[in-house]
């Protein structure tokens, strides 16, 4: 755990490059991390050890002033001694202000082995952003780096860590740790940092459209009628039934794609479409690849395109608010799914 002991600093505030988005984490430690969005999903890189064992919950403000806030979910299944999360962002931090992308960590043209001075960037409470001017003084082995800080009266404290190492306007490391306790720190280099990211990425689900704030999802729900679907449940207590009237969840096992189709609206008139939800609560498998379809025809058989991704890993796939078109049914394909064991919908949220 980082132990960092606050002394005499002297603060510049400096505006950031569009693309470098450096956020001020409040988890179980305070802390720092980076943000970028890839697939339309908000990620948030961190240390692990920000982290409480028994609550992977953080809270993220973002930088330059003035600044945005979000929650989301960390996820620290990487390989042991690795000091490391990601977490996915949500709400206002992650629906407009996460432009950075995957992209902005990758690079290898910066590397700690060809660059020596640089700066360690800071998100103070209120989104105003402080950089310390550091050196790199050990290049340690292929995935940390150490680097001192060179203006006088400059010192680690806490919170620092999480924050990342610039050079020429490119992140080069992410500080994890201070092993002489206040002017030296440790960083995990940019290489090590975009390849967990990238496998664990490949590993996981994505989502292609934005995950907007939860409270607009209550506004304009259409009442559902469950006409078909392509699985049985597990138990008549677990039946699709359930997404239609919010009575409970729907839990199946995946054998192949799948379908759920559903009548919108009061009678038997096309309604307005503009937003579909899919949430999946609780532990468990979830659907992964999802296929939304809309169909305006009287008698059915008019399946027409309305959208397409991945479910993110908190459970949820929305669309996001698009062009209304009119519908009398929705059908909700399921092409995979994510976990082991029966599959859990718990609603279905049609506006």
């Amino acid at each position: 755990m980082l132990k960092l002991v606050l002394s005499f600093v002297t603060l510049v505030t400096v505006a950031t490059a569009s693309w470098a988005q450096p956020v001020r984490i409040d988890a179980y430690q305070n802390g720092q991390g980076f943000m970028f969005k890839d697939s339309g999903i908000c990620w948030v890189l961190m240390p692990r050890h920000l982290l409480d064992d028994l609550d992977d919950r953080f809270e993220a403000e973002t930088s330059p002033a003035p600044s945005l806030f979000g929650n989301g979910t960390a996820f620290a299944d990487f390989w042991d001694g690795m000091d490391f999360a990601i977490g996915n962002l949500r709400q206002a931090a992650g629906d407009t202000a996460c432009t950075a992308s995957l992209e902005d960590i990758s690079q290898t043209r910066l590397v700690a082995g060809r660059v020596q001075r640089g700066f360690l960037r800071y998100v103070e409470i209120g989104g105003n952003v402080v950089d310390y001017p550091m050196t790199i003084v050990d290049t340690g082995d292929h995935k940390t780096f150490d680097a001192e800080f060179t203006r006088a009266g400059d010192r680690a404290f806490q919170g620092m860590s999480g924050g990342f190492f610039f050079a020429q306007g490119q992140p080069v490391g992410m500080v994890v740790r201070s092993p002489d306790g206040g002017l030296r720190m440790t960083f995990i280099r940019i290489e090590e940092i975009a390849f967990a990211t990238r496998q664990w990425l490949a590993g996981r689900s994505r989502n292609v459209v934005l995950v907007p704030n939860a409270q607009a999802a209550e506004r304009g729900q259409l009442p559902l009628r469950l006409l078909d679907y392509g699985t049985p449940p597990v138990s008549p207590d677990t039946s699709a039934e359930g997404l239609a009237n919010a009575t409970g969840a729907y839990h199946f096992d995946f054998t192949g794609p799948t379908t759920l189709t559903f009548g919108v609206g009061e009678g038997a008139a096309a309604v307005g479409v503009s937003r579909v939800r899919v949430v999946s609560e609780g532990d468990g498998a979830k659907p992964l690849g999802i296929r939304i379809m809309i169909d305006p025809s009287e008698g059915g058989g008019n399946p027409q395109r309305f959208a397409r991704g991945e479910m993110a890993p908190d459970g949820t796939f929305d669309t996001s608010d698009r062009a209304e078109r009119f519908a009398r049914r929705v059908i909700i394909a399921i092409d995979s799914v994510q976990g082991a064991g029966p599959v859990r919908i718990d609603r279905v949220e049609v506006y």
